[in-house]
């Protein structure tokens, strides 16, 4: 982006801001804040304002292309180093991202450019198939990719309520670009230190997870299980994911995950219902020689699935500064918005986080994929000339794919 289209984005995002109050982050004067420039989403950090009118105010009067924050609460948040300002807590925080999730779709629209022969294609192709030097990726998400994030936001939610009872300060908001955030601001969990964080966050995500430790397939000779009625914690999630793929799969779909070939463990599906009953009552049918290892691939694929795929640094860093939700994202034009937690199955995230017109905007495209935005699809396009409605014009310049005619 040159001069010209960085002066277009932020007259858009001023305008933005002159008429739109950002109601977040809350206890505002006990938080570290920091903003980017374009192509750069931190520049300076260790900002701080007495009130969220302070920070309305620098947001129209300075414009940045991004605006971060501190989960973390200080006595003096502007002072530097950081030991200078007297940490007294935090908030609890976790981020999910499509990149982290490798849907099969993102092989159709993942980009990749060699900068030294030129020559370009789709995929996480890391090195140039024609001279072998490192490819630069150009990453996009589509709704199916949100539908996986949105699904694993979903399971943390009732996670954090079912499992420790945190139902009271969670909030959610889109990211502005590939993912969510959950923020849960109570002070119940205010004082949790990093290693309490870490063993949470191993819990969530099943780190070092261990089958014999949980109860399974303890026993060298019998072929041990859980109660479903004793299960608490992971032991119930495995037990109903477990069951979920019985009660679903066909011969083929048993023979895919396990040990068994396909003639085998339709023998077995045969015996559906009673495989079911001794299950959920803690007995692991025993079949013959491939029964213990049919059984340990069975319940590793089904903690596998449950496994949060939640960003490590984001849950554990307590000096870390993100995305203060209600802000506009600088690489998408699009509000990281804040969404009832009961709205997110059927949330739309490239469609209701558009604030900008449709009014037409002339623009030359260098690359994209064919792409979803503000309730359509866009066509594949490269090094063409177009007219395209004001935001999908502000969210390929924001990008770098393309630039003002």
């Amino acid at each position: 982006m040159n001069e010209k289209e960085e002066e277009f984005v932020a007259r858009k995002f001023h305008e933005h801001y002159s008429s739109n109050f950002v109601n977040e982050p809350s206890f505002v004067e006990r938080r570290e804040f920091g903003f980017g420039i374009f192509g750069k989403k931190i520049s300076e950090r260790h900002f701080a304002f007495k009130t969220l009118q302070d920070f309305n105010n620098f947001l129209r009067n300075e414009v940045p292309f991004y605006a971060s924050c501190s989960p973390a609460h200080y006595e003096f948040p502007e002072a530097q180093p950081m030991q200078a300002k007297h940490f007294l807590g935090a908030d609890l925080l976790w981020e999910f991202d499509a990149d982290d999730f490798k849907t099969p779709c993102a092989e159709k629209h993942t980009l990749w450019k060699c900068s030294k022969c030129g020559l370009t294609g789709t995929g996480r192709q890391q090195y140039c198939t024609s001279c072998g030097e490192k490819t630069a990726i150009d990453e996009w998400v589509c709704p199916e990719c949100l539908e996986a994030v949105k699904k694993q936001a979903l399971e943390l939610i009732e996670w954090l309520k079912n499992d420790f009872g945190f139902g009271e300060g969670l909030s959610l908001n889109f990211s502005g670009s590939k993912g969510f955030h959950i923020h849960l601001r109570s002070e119940k969990i205010f004082g949790i230190p990093q290693a309490g964080r870490v063993e949470l966050l191993n819990y969530l995500t099943g780190h070092e997870l261990n089958l014999e430790l949980l109860g399974f397939l303890s026993g060298k000779q019998k072929l041990s299980g859980v109660a479903l009625q004793k299960a608490k914690g992971w032991q119930e999630k495995i037990i109903k994911r477990t069951r979920q793929i019985i009660e679903s799969a066909d011969a083929f779909g048993l023979h895919s995950v396990t040990n068994l070939r396909e003639k085998e463990a339709a023998g077995l599906l045969e015996q559906k219902e009673k495989l079911l009953q001794d299950f959920e009552q803690g007995r692991l049918l025993d079949f013959g020689k491939k029964s213990r290892e049919f059984w340990k691939l069975l319940l590793e694929s089904s903690a596998e699935s449950l496994k949060l795929k939640i960003d490590r640094q984001t849950s554990i860093d307590l000096v870390k500064i993100v995305r203060v939700p209600e802000t506009l994202h600088g690489s998408t034009g699009l509000l990281a918005k804040t969404l009832p937690l009961d709205s997110l199955k059927g949330f739309d995230a490239l469609k209701e986080t558009i604030v900008f017109s449709r009014n037409p905007v002339k623009v030359f495209v260098e690359r994209t994929p064919k792409f979803y935005l503000g309730g359509e699809w866009f066509p594949e396009m490269e090094n063409q000339e177009i007219e395209l409605p004001e935001f999908a014009a502000v969210f390929l310049l924001a990008r770098k794919s393309a630039r003002l005619v």
